[in-house]
């Protein structure tokens, strides 16, 4: 059986997964309506995908432990 990522990293590869397709949607999103599906979109939507990424990564790094502190005062562990 294949090794598998200690439990502590588990905040890090969520916030890698969750940004990536997180940013490639509305990146894409973005763009495609600003420009439409075309060659332009091409063009553009790698670079900025590729700034925005980060920036969500950072954000839900930060973000993440901060709404499950706010749902721990609403919601009742099981």
């Amino acid at each position: 059986m294949a090794k598998k990522i200690p439990f502590r990293y588990r905040i890090y590869c969520f916030a890698l997964i969750m940004s990536f397709f997180t940013s490639m949607i509305v990146s894409a999103t973005v763009i495609g309506l600003r420009f439409g599906f075309t060659a332009k979109f091409i063009q553009i939507w790698p670079s900025s995908f590729a700034i925005a990424w980060p920036i969500v990564f950072i954000s839900i790094l930060i973000i993440a432990p901060l709404v499950n502190k706010l749902l721990n005062m609403f919601i009742e562990p099981s």
